[in-house]
């Protein structure tokens, strides 16, 4: 890596995460984008500023930027490089303390695996996610769970091919003990596992809705801490499953139509949340 390359164009993010002013941030982006990120030494600069900056604004800008400019460079790194690159970012996402900056890693992390998994390179991520996810530290459950959830939206079809083996940890992930964002993200990530169940998948269909009552507990939990945006996510996905042609909610319908009843008329709660409840009742019935 060029060291000089690498400490400018810190330099410039320094400036661009700080910035007060417009005419600064027109400078600064118009800088960045014609002499640094029109060259593919930005990649490795990008991640050993997102991973060994002091300050977490510049390390989450850092890999922001990283997460673009992966999918135009990969493939032109040399492959030791790239090697050392993978070897840094899951080092570095466990040890990371920002949750912003953990989860634009994650970001990078996903975009990297949609270049490598298809040609059979990173074979050992998806292991180390399932450590993650199975560590006694819970920000380590969660950022294996997230990272997770996101590779559904680069590497679907491998993803896919893991069901059963992701049932089996999801299922203990979303009973976590310790971590409401453990469980939100399981729940989110079940939503994204649900569009591979077939309608005729009796034994997917099953399992998956041995887990309905578990997701609904998670919603009552951010119901009950007013966490109004982690509960937005639960409704997306339960609303998304009723869409969809396999009948994962069939088994507690009458349940959850109660429990949304509940919740809709329960003038303790916040009206956003109330509204939230009557939307999914309303989808019930389309």
């Amino acid at each position: 890596m060029d060291n000089q390359f690498a400490s400018s164009l810190q330099d410039l993010l320094q400036q661009l995460a700080f910035a007060s002013d417009t005419e600064t941030i027109k400078a600064v982006t118009a800088t960045l984008n014609q002499q640094y990120y029109c060259n593919a030494a930005c990649v490795p600069a990008l991640l050993a500023i997102s991973t060994e900056n002091q300050q977490w604004q510049i390390r989450q800008l850092a890999a922001v930027e990283l997460r673009k400019r992966i999918s135009t460079f990969w493939e032109e790194i040399d492959d030791i490089t790239q090697q050392q690159m993978r070897a840094a970012i899951l080092k570095a996402i466990v040890d990371e303390t920002n949750d912003l900056t953990r989860h634009g890693l994650a970001r990078v992390i996903s975009t990297i695996a949609k270049s490598d998994i298809p040609n059979k390179k990173w074979e050992d991520l998806i292991q180390f996610l399932y450590s993650c996810c199975q560590s006694a530290t819970a920000t380590h459950r969660e950022i294996g769970v997230y990272v997770l959830d996101s590779l559904f939206e680069t590497i679907a079809d491998t993803m896919g091919a893991h069901l059963q083996h992701l049932f089996e940890l999801f299922a203990v992930l979303i009973t976590d003990p310790e971590s409401l964002t453990v469980q939100v993200t399981t729940l989110e990530a079940l939503g994204k596992v649900a569009e591979f169940i077939e309608p005729e998948d009796r034994v997917g269909v099953a399992t998956f809705q041995g887990l309905v009552p578990a997701m609904v507990q998670v919603l009552e939990k951010c119901l009950a801490t007013d966490n109004e945006d982690s509960a937005s996510r639960c409704f997306d996905v339960l609303n998304s499953l009723l869409i969809l042609e396999a009948p994962l909610l069939n088994r507690h319908f009458g349940e959850l139509i109660e429990f949304s009843i509940n919740v809709g008329s329960n003038e303790e709660l916040d009206d956003n949340l109330r509204i939230m409840a009557l939307n999914f009742l309303v989808w019930t019935a389309t």
